[in-house]
């Protein structure tokens, strides 16, 4: 927090600065009214300690000039007169309160700490409202862990671009689901979303399936067919597996992507065409490139702006959330009470590997929500191979796959929260030692607890 105490005398504003430096904030001092005006304008302090009596520009005439610009700032008038005329219109021109001279050094620590409180209160909600935002935005994406939130963000901002967008990620994480949201949020919600998966046209059937046929165009084509880009015309077109398409049919889509136009089979003429494509693929486009079988001219083109969807080992604070939307979606669905997860199951949840994503773990709870005996689901009924982690592994193998800076953050964010929560056991949750024994200050690890949402016991 910055403090600045501004009084003409230098004695003054030594026996404050000495009043407030146990407390870790960073001082600022000004002698005069002018220079004060400086300094805020500068620093933006976020409590000022203001004399009232200064020759030349005075307290009140600081209030006057700059008092009401920055209500969230707290102004203390100190001053050896209790005119109450004078702390009224103090008052009037911003000033949160009003301290006679001579003060108790107490009285001044006590505002100091109600004021970095309040930052810091502040920060919390202003932190919690960004999380419950960016759910909201992304409202049918279930995730509260960093990863998932540092997803919502990107595709907020993905979604005010007009570029084409890549979803990467593996089987199972939800890269449909992603799709459709980024439409949601997008200027085309209005328009249509089609889906078509790549992978399950047969290589004959691409071109017509992607851009439609006339009547006579080749045997058995008894009638127009409307492809699915002309279906999507306003919208949002999603290629599901786009890594998995016929080289000839990459050809093609690469002239619809560079001239947004589309010839369907046996027709004379081309068709404009308004679509946002999103495409998605779980495989390794860089190798398929390197080996022939994905066209590098392509591969950048589709990649205007790129995602990457976390899998689901990599942010395990969102199994159990996912796990109760499913029993609850499924008893929903049954009319049957809601069965709950034993202790054995919860951390059968936890240590598997999940290998199939949120895909696997949905069809564990479905099918664990229709085997289980009476109201409780045990670790045989989620069906879950023994693929689960063990200590052999990679200890780094959940961040595989993620971008080398977000895996960076995660490995980070995880030391900090292990050191921390270990620290304050050790100190029995005692703040000020636990800051001691990690070489911190006690408002450094207070902010710190505040940012990795950690609960001192």
């Amino acid at each position: 927090m910055n403090i600045l105490i501004v009084d003409d005398e230098a004695p003054a504003r030594f026996a404050l600065r000495r009043a407030l430096t146990q407390s870790n904030y960073r001082i600022l001092e000004a002698a005069d009214g002018q220079t004060a005006l400086q300094v805020i304008r500068s620093e933006h302090p976020d409590l000022v300690f203001l004399d009232l009596q200064m020759p030349g520009l005075g307290g009140l005439e600081v209030l006057r000039q700059w008092g009401s610009q920055i209500p969230s700032v707290e102004i203390i008038v100190l001053t050896a007169s209790d005119n109450v005329a004078a702390a009224v219109e103090c008052i009037r021109l911003g000033a949160s309160d009003f301290v006679t001279k001579p003060y108790e050094v107490e009285q001044v620590r006590a505002i100091a700490r109600r004021v970095a409180q309040r930052l810091m209160l502040q920060q919390q909600v202003a932190d919690l409202q960004g999380q419950l935002e960016l759910q909201q935005a992304c409202g049918s994406l279930i995730g509260v862990s960093r990863p998932m939130r540092r997803l919502y963000e990107q595709m907020k901002k993905a979604a005010r671009s007009s570029s084409d967008l890549l979803i990467r990620g593996e089987t199972g994480t939800g890269k449909e689901l992603i799709a459709r949201e980024m439409h949601r949020l997008s200027d085309r919600a209005g328009g249509p979303f089609v889906a078509v998966n790549t992978a399950a046209i047969p290589e004959s059937l691409t071109e017509s399936e992607l851009f439609g046929h006339v009547r006579g165009a080749f045997t058995g084509a008894d009638s127009n067919r409307t492809g699915v880009f002309e279906q999507a015309d306003g919208g949002t077109l999603f290629l599901d597996e786009i890594g998995d398409m016929p080289l000839a049919a990459q050809t093609k889509m690469l002239r619809v992507l560079q001239e947004r136009v589309i010839q369907p089979v046996g027709a004379p003429r081309t068709l404009p065409v308004n679509v946002r494509i999103i495409s998605a693929t779980h495989q390794d486009l860089e190798s398929a490139m390197a080996d022939g079988g994905f066209r590098a001219d392509l591969f950048y083109r589709l990649k205007g702006v790129e995602l990457h969807v976390p899998p689901l080992r990599s942010r395990r604070e969102d199994i159990l959330v996912l796990a109760h939307h499913f029993l609850e979606r499924c008893a929903m669905d049954t009319g049957t009470q809601r069965p709950e997860l034993t202790s054995d199951s919860v951390d059968v949840l936890l240590t598997h590997s999940w290998p199939g994503n949120v895909r696997e773990l949905e069809q564990s709870i479905q099918r664990a929500t229709t085997m289980c005996d009476g109201n409780c689901i045990r670790p045989a009924d989620l069906g879950l191979s023994h693929n689960a982690l063990t200590h052999d592994e990679n200890p780094f193998s959940q961040y595989i796959g993620l971008p080398l800076t977000e895996a960076r953050n995660l490995v980070v964010e995880a030391l900090e929260r292990s050191l921390i929560t270990s620290a304050l056991d050790r100190a029995a949750g005692n703040i000020s030692e636990a800051a001691r024994q990690l070489g911190m200050h006690r408002q450094s690890l207070q902010q710190k607890l505040a940012q990795l949402g950690i609960r001192n016991r």
